[in-house]
């Protein structure tokens, strides 16, 4: 039992280091292959280019903010939801024609939907949004007065902010330059989309970058009521992708900690399952009583006179016997193997080792009486039956 407990405490330590190390040296291999252009923008990233602290920020500000992560074309059944943002999905999110034709019936029924993107070409209703490339900082200024502009006096953008463009007569530019505008509104149906050229604006790197997280809020001010969704379908969360505590630990070591458990328990396991010591002897029932096998012994005695025959043959199986109880070979001498089997057993040690002496008289030849004779045989049996239980 000590052995066992020594090992434990030594895969504890392991798997201890091993979780230290894994925090340490664990990097996640996303993080270091983002740029600006092609960062993930999913409100459960805490990286330069996600949106979380966006995300934080809506709802700390008292936003019923949430995340949607299923197709659009399951917009119907969230009844309760009436904005969706659209940040910057990845090149390979694959949008098809029936979530085309969801979203577009979704705020055709009177909802808001806001794409922040650099790249975006998206037909909705009898409208045709696009977007083109623009190279060079830009000083962008408000281009209509509206609500969108209150607070703000400059935004942070960075080179590569595109131009919105939006084939549609209902549609109103709110900010922009010489070469475009970044901020687009257009009604469509019911409904209504904002077009953000610029995903810095709303990044954990640019939100608080000059007054930008002002417009990130402002972007919601004439939003309908009701609930404020993040799409994170489109970045690989829920149907297909992690979602709640997974979609958390993503891109974290929790996975080979997990597995690092599960190595530490089969170890456990297999250390309380392998023998540390010599193999225990099967229980043997005894076929007779100590009466009957000693009542025979003293007949054959008296008729032979052979007292130390009978006790060699009592007696060396009895000393054999005794020295596997105790783990000692046969050879041992007879005060050690009294002391050592009197140790375990916990009787005293003077008695065993008195015991043993007799017996080995009568051996030798010392004379004894035939009640004597009963009486050393009759310990010895009762020995046998304690050390067997």
């Amino acid at each position: 039992m000590k052995r066992n407990s020594t090992v434990i405490l030594i895969l504890l330590a392991v798997f201890l280091l091993l979780v230290g190390l894994n925090f340490l040296f664990m990097v996640d291999e996303r993080e270091n292959e983002e740029t600006e252009q092609n960062g993930s923008r999913s409100s459960y990233r805490s990286t330069p280019f996600g949106t979380m602290a966006y995300y934080n920020l809506l709802e700390q500000s008292g936003y019923p903010v949430t995340r949607f992560e299923k197709p659009f074309t399951k917009l119907k059944e969230r009844t309760d939801l009436h904005t969706l943002l659209l940040i910057a999905p990845p090149p390979t999110a694959g949008f098809d024609e029936a979530e085309f034709k969801a979203i577009s019936a979704w705020v055709e029924q009177g909802n808001l939907l806001i794409i922040i993107d650099r790249e975006i070409y998206v037909p909705l209703g009898d409208a045709q949004i696009s977007t083109s490339s623009q190279s060079g900082e830009a000083q962008v200024h408000p281009l209509q007065p509206t609500l969108y502009a209150e607070g703000i006096e400059n935004l942070k953008l960075t080179k590569y902010a595109s131009r919105v463009s939006v084939d549609s007569k209902a549609t109103t530019y709110l900010y922009g330059d010489s070469k475009g505008a970044v901020l687009a509104d257009a009604s469509i149906g019911k409904g209504r989309v904002l077009c953000l050229t610029e995903p810095f604006i709303v990044a954990n790197n640019g939100i608080a970058e000059a007054d930008n997280f002002v417009l990130a809020v402002n972007l919601l001010l004439n939003a309908p009521a009701g609930s404020i969704a993040f799409d994170e379908y489109h970045h690989g969360y829920g149907s297909g992708g992690a979602e709640g505590a997974m979609a958390y630990f993503s891109g974290k070591p929790v996975k080979w900690i997990f597995w690092q458990v599960v190595l530490i328990a089969a170890l456990v396991v297999y250390s309380y399952g392998r023998r540390f010591a010599r193999p225990v002897p099967l229980k043997r029932e005894s076929r007779t009583t100590n009466l009957e096998f000693v009542s025979s012994m003293a007949n054959i005695t008296r008729l032979a006179k052979a007292s130390d025959l009978a006790m060699q043959n009592i007696y060396s199986d009895f000393r054999n016997k005794l020295c596997r109880y105790s783990g000692l070979p046969s050879r041992v001498d007879s005060p050690r193997l009294a002391a050592t089997a009197a140790h375990r057993m916990q009787r005293d040690e003077r008695e065993l080792r008195d015991l043993l002496a007799k017996c080995e008289n009568v051996m030798h030849g010392s004379d004894t009486s035939d009640a004597e004779l009963l009486k050393l045989v009759t310990r010895i049996r009762e020995i046998e039956a304690e050390i067997r239980a």
